[in-house]
This record gives structure tokens, sequence and C-alpha cells, in this order.
């Protein structure tokens, strides 16, 4: 028989990646008031940080009054700090470098993003983003339909387009009843899906079938 390989998901800490108060975690991370769209991924170029400001240029004329909290750090830091002062977002986007507490920084931002264009598997914040009841604008590469279902949990799109990265943003941002209930599902589903007994149970029948195999 031919080799036969499964993939089993990292499971997540449901009782850390949770919803928190919105308005605690933001007087503690000193988030100002304005509605948030998260990004939570190491600055690195396939992560598509730079297509996510290219969409911000667009939203910024369509959807003002929003920021954009960039949760990480990376080789590509310097270039996207000079990239958000060129294009005059200094305003709007705010780099935190890396962060211990991401449930509360989910807790600040009503949408999650991560428009990557190469070499994913399950990202582990598009998990925790859903886990902390958060919907998420994404892009259909590697596993990430695993993690995120178009249309009931986020919102799928092509990979290096910037308006269609907007379009979709815009979609979410523009309607709090589509963020609640996309929020909800996202919530519902990690907790169905990406729990650590989830990745527990699904090791222990890869073991179970490989050892039946040789028995």
């Amino acid at each position: 028989d031919p080799a036969r390989i499964t993939s089993v998901r990292t499971g997540i800490d449901l009782m850390r990646f949770r919803p928190l108060d919105r308005d605690a975690a933001r007087a503690r991370l000193s988030v100002d008031a304005r509605p948030a769209v998260a990004i939570v991924a190491t600055l690195r170029d396939w992560k598509g940080h730079d297509d996510l400001l290219d969409a911000w240029l667009l939203l910024r004329e369509r959807v003002p009054g929003w920021q954009l909290l960039v949760i990480g750090d990376g080789p590509r830091r310097a270039h996207l700090e000079g990239r958000v002062a060129g294009l005059g977002l200094a305003h709007d986007v705010r780099f935190t470098g890396n962060q211990d507490d991401v449930p509360a920084w989910f807790a600040c931002a009503a949408i999650a993003t991560l428009p990557s264009y190469g070499d994913e598997g399950v990202p582990q914040s598009l998990m925790q983003a859903a886990a902390c009841g958060l919907p998420a604008v994404t892009t259909p590469i590697g596993a990430i339909p695993e993690a995120v279902v178009d249309g009931q949990t986020g919102l799928l799109v092509p990979p290096r387009s910037p308006p269609a990265l907007a379009a979709a943003l815009e979609r979410l941002m523009t309607d709090a009843d589509l963020r609640t209930r996309m929020g909800a599902s996202a919530h519902a589903y990690a907790q169905s899906n990406f729990g650590i007994d989830r990745m527990l149970d699904a090791m222990e029948a890869v073991f179970a079938r490989v050892v039946g195999g040789r028995s």
C-alpha cells in the first residue's frame, strides 16, 4: 500500500483564547475607541502586509474612522513602517511589535485579517482569532480554508489582490450584524475544531491506525 500522510493541525488553548471584555482590553493596552482590524503575523513579505496597506489606502476613503493593529515583528518592519509614513497612514496604523497577550489584542479588534500568498499551513493566528470570536478576511492559501469557512466564519479573497481584500474588509467593516454573526460562527467553529483535545484525539486515531496496520 502507498504511504499515507495524515495532517493533524496544532490545537490551541481555548481557555486562553476566548472573547474578552473589549473596553477593559483597550484601556489596558492604550488602544483608542476607533473600531479596529487586526493582523497577527511575523512581518515577512508573503504574509501580505504590503497588500493590506494598499487595501487600507482604499478603505481610508470608503470607511473612515477605523484603525489597523499590526501585531508581530520581523524583517519587514522597517520597510512597512516606512511605507506607512510615506502613504500618510501613520494615524491609522499601529505597529505593536511582538505581544504575549494576543487574546487581549484580539479583544480590541472587530475583524482579523491575514492576506497571505505563500507558505501557509493552518495559521495559528486565524484559529486564535476565531476562538476569540472574530470574523476573518484571508486567502485560500495552503490549509487556510480549514481555519476560515468562507461565508460562514469569514471571507476568503484571491491572494495579491488589494482591491478584493479591501472589498471584503469593507463588507464586514460596514455591516455590524454580519460581523456579529460571523464572529459567533467563528467562535463556535473554533470550539468544535481547534481545541487541544481535538488535536490529541486526531493523533490518537493516527497512532491506532498505524499500530493496527502493523498487527
